[in-house]
């Protein structure tokens, strides 16, 4: 599942398409593209579970988003096992954050993100 665009901007939204332009007024993260980009201020120290805290969805080793497993969940940093509570990854520039729930797929070796961010 991607993290979908408009998480942490403020209604009403502006749009162009899937891409969200701006809001009323935004948080320190949001994302403003289908791409599972998350955009974080400069100098700002945030965590995965604050991302989900203002997305509304739940975080937990065993619960993500709307699933729910007796499997704990795996998260991945930068293609590396993360070990320990999921929502204290911290949200750094560029970096590659997967979580799986029910299996492994391995996570890509890289991501091209655009230019600025």
């Amino acid at each position: 599942m991607i993290v979908p665009a408009g998480i942490g901007v403020a209604p009403p939204l502006r749009r162009q398409g899937a891409y969200v332009l701006g809001g009323r007024c935004s948080y320190p993260l949001r994302t403003r593209e289908p791409t599972g980009v998350v955009e974080i201020e400069r100098g700002a120290s945030l965590t995965l579970g604050q991302l989900f805290a203002v997305w509304g969805r739940p975080l937990t080793r065993t619960r993500l988003v709307g699933f729910t497993s007796r499997s704990p969940l795996l998260a991945f940093v930068d293609g590396r096992r993360f070990v320990g509570d999921p929502r204290a990854i911290p949200l750094r520039p560029h970096a590659e954050i997967v979580l799986e729930l029910e299996g492994y797929v391995p996570p890509h070796a890289s991501f091209l993100f655009r230019k600025g961010l």
